[in-house]
């Protein structure tokens, strides 16, 4: 997440919290894929792993 800093300045550190938060929520958590989650998003991660309690 370090990579969406560097480049944008910020008055408050509250602006920065915010823009990086909103941008990890946005893009990196949905489009990332992980090779640790099997090649998958974290959000389609999570949705599989939620499909699998309601099956069990």
């Amino acid at each position: 997440k370090v990579e969406w800093g560097y480049g944008h300045y910020y008055k408050l550190r509250s602006e920065a919290e915010l823009s990086i938060f909103t941008w990890t929520e946005t893009w990196y958590n949905n489009k990332r894929r992980h090779s640790f989650l099997g090649c998958k998003t974290l959000r389609e991660f999570e949705l599989d792993m939620y499909n699998q309690k309601l099956a069990a």
